[in-house]
């Protein structure tokens, strides 16, 4: 009893370090034989996740991102898209819970990961900046960042992408400025295509510089963009009221409720009742790992 007391206080007062595996996680990078991941998000903070998806469910999910674009007002946009995935359909909900993308957002945000954007886009042939447009997605946190990362993007494109198809462009190791670039480094800095074969997902941290690709070829480009969180940062998109839907809720993936946050305490305190207090011994028990 002592000694789980023990261990119980641990984890309420010890982080893990930057890029460190924990011991709850480790089983799961070995089964899905990952650690080339790990290691190209701690080194060049990018990688590639190779039979990540199945072929027949990143069809699926093409034909939903399409459809849902074609219901959605484009306005000006540099290409067409579709905000606010999460929750509209079964093929999407199932790609932002699979095994390996749930592991990799684990090791490069921690345990507790919440959902944050989720968000489809089509490219067509000559759309893309032809250069420049690099950037951190952790845009809005003041620099230097922390030396955890804060959110995690996954590039799922359903067709694959090649350097001629418009496939994202990072810059190698820039995550480990801690910064953001500065304009004439946005507009002018060395970038590589992350090309990746149908099935496989490109995944980039917060703080790495990168930017969209312009596509020279006919056919499309279609992508869903995935970002996760650490667990104390804000979501971009409130995807908090599904958790109230119960016909949406049992035919979800079992892991949706963790993406929801239904386990943390934040938003739990009412005008006349203070905070879930279990919840909260919780959540700062996790945000440690």
């Amino acid at each position: 009893m002592a000694q789980q007391e023990e261990q119980k206080e641990e984890r309420l007062t010890q982080s893990k370090n930057p890029y460190e595996v924990t011991d709850e996680l480790r089983p799961r990078i070995d089964a899905m034989d990952l650690w080339g991941v790990v290691d190209g998000l701690r080194e060049e903070g990018y990688a590639v996740i190779h039979d990540a998806a199945p072929p027949e469910l990143l069809d699926e999910m093409r034909e939903a991102i399409h459809l849902l674009v074609s219901q959605t007002p484009q306005n000006s946009r540099p290409m067409d898209s579709v905000p606010q995935l999460l929750g509209r359909h079964p093929a999407i909900d199932r790609v932002a819970t699979l095994p390996k993308v749930l592991a990799i957002a684990e090791y490069s945000v921690g345990k507790g990961v919440r959902a944050g954007r989720f968000h489809g886009s089509i490219m067509r042939q000559g759309q893309g900046p032809e250069t420049g447009g690099l950037h951190s997605d952790q845009n809005w946190i003041p620099t230097p960042f922390p030396e955890h990362n804060l959110m995690v993007t996954f590039c799922v494109a359903c067709e694959g992408m090649t350097d001629e198809g418009g496939a994202t462009r990072v810059v190698p190791r820039s995550h480990l400025d801690r910064r953001h670039p500065q304009p004439d480094e946005s507009e002018g800095a060395t970038s590589i295509a992350v090309e990746a074969e149908k099935g496989a997902i490109a995944v980039w941290d917060g703080a790495v510089w990168h930017g969209s690709g312009h596509r020279k070829i006919p056919g499309t480009r279609t992508v869903l963009h995935a970002t996760y969180q650490r667990l104390y940062t804000q979501p971009i998109n409130d995807f908090s009221h599904l958790l109230a839907d119960e016909e949406y809720m049992a035919d979800a993936p079992e892991e949706m409720s963790g993406l929801l946050g239904a386990d943390l305490f934040f938003g739990t305190d009412t005008a006349t009742t203070d905070i879930d207090m279990e919840k909260f011994m919780r959540t700062t028990a996790t945000s440690k790992l």
